[in-house]
């Protein structure tokens, strides 16, 4: 008993008589607004130990390049048939790519959007069709007119032999205008599902190399290690490539993740646009407080038109000429510790008490110092 009665000697926080303290109405308001702002700021110091922060490091990309990339896209055509649209993807050397793993479909639309398909279409991408198609059927005529394009006398009883006929002069013929090729497969599908729109959805999983994917009309095949689309001598001007960009994503979502091209509406209101998209791929890893680790990529892009109306090269459509960036980019969720959390809460009490008791021996002080000032006529 005598050893617990002299732990009194070491009492740091001595306690002066009641006959000794003073109690003021300026002390109790001090005291009022300092527990106060101690119970505020105790709750927002609770909060964020609660809240997960994310930190973000960068650092190069030490990936393999033979790792697949999972892009998915949902990409609403407005006035482009289904039957005209064909899926791509090449390499930076405009070449296909090899052994890519795809799951993409097709819906057909009415002009006013609504959907017309009895079920999805599923569609491979690099179909590499072959230019001609044998089975075609053509409308022969007796010695039919090539329209300018041969000399007085000469035949075109074909619509092959008005085509050759047209490239031997290198004009672009209109086989619409024909007469020899109003039985075209192409025509009579052009003018059939005229006004129908389409909805490509679905994803591809292709190599982390800089490359293109494109949503574009005619048939595709490879010529002089060139990539090309065979539009069967239709004006690239008749093909409107309108669209809206419903999802766009590169890799997995994750908390934050952002898709600046979700939502994005392009339209003309007329045919023959190239519209590309130069996206710039960033490798993104998301570190989850519970140590789930999720590798997937971010993007930004920009954007530009091309009008083919003036004999320009290229092709009307959708295209997306994306490039891999050599950083990554990583998040980690992160939250404070519960030490931390209590040293916080510790500095908050005892930091506000100091500064409310050091306000009120201020006012207290000076309330005495004016109050001797008047009891001694001194104060004018």
């Amino acid at each position: 008993m005598s050893l617990l009665w002299s732990l009194k000697h070491f009492d740091a926080y001595r306690k002066p008589m009641d006959d000794f303290r003073v109690k003021t109405l300026s002390g109790g308001l001090v005291t009022l607004i300092a527990t106060i702002v101690i119970g505020l700021l105790i709750v927002l110091e609770t909060k964020q130990f609660l809240t997960t922060d994310v930190l973000e490091h960068l650092f190069v990309d030490s990936t393999t390049s033979d790792e697949r990339v999972h892009i998915e896209f949902d990409i609403t055509f407005n006035k482009l048939p289904c039957n005209f649209i064909t899926v791509d993807v090449m390499d930076v050397s405009s070449e296909a790519q090899d052994n890519i793993n795809d799951d993409i479909y097709r819906l057909r639309l009415d002009a006013d959007g609504r959907n017309i398909s009895e079920s999805a279409q599923k569609i491979e991408i690099n179909q590499n069709k072959t230019v001609a198609d044998p089975t075609e059927l053509t409308q022969e005529v007796k010695c039919g007119s090539c329209y300018g394009a041969a000399a007085d006398g000469i035949c075109c009883n074909t619509c092959e032999d008005v085509k050759s006929a047209y490239a031997i002069k290198g004009w672009q013929v209109n086989i619409e205008e024909v007469e020899q090729c109003k039985n075209d497969k192409w025509v009579k599908e052009f003018t059939e599902h005229k006004n129908e729109g389409c909805r490509v959805y679905g994803t591809v999983k292709v190599a982390k190399v800089a490359g293109n994917f494109h949503l574009a009309p005619g048939d595709p095949h490879q010529a002089m290690r060139s990539h090309v689309h065979d539009l069967h001598n239709l004006d690239p001007v008749k093909f409107d490539a309108s669209h809206t960009v419903n999802h766009l994503t590169f890799g997995k979502s994750f908390p934050g993740k952002h898709y600046p091209l979700d939502g994005k509406v392009n339209t003309e209101n007329r045919g023959g646009i190239m519209y590309q998209y130069y996206v710039k791929v960033v490798p993104t890893r998301y570190d989850y407080l519970d140590g789930r680790v999720d590798q997937s990529h971010q993007f930004s892009v920009t954007t530009h038109k091309k009008d083919l109306g003036f004999r320009q090269s290229g092709l009307p459509g959708f295209f997306v000429q994306y490039e891999f960036s050599p950083l990554m980019v990583q998040y980690e969720e992160f939250r404070q510790s519960l030490a931390s959390f209590l040293v916080s809460l510790c500095a908050i009490v005892g930091g506000v008490f100091a500064m409310a008791q050091l306000i009120d021996i201020t006012i207290y002080q000076t309330h005495r110092y004016m109050k001797n000032r008047i009891a001694g006529g001194k104060l004018t």
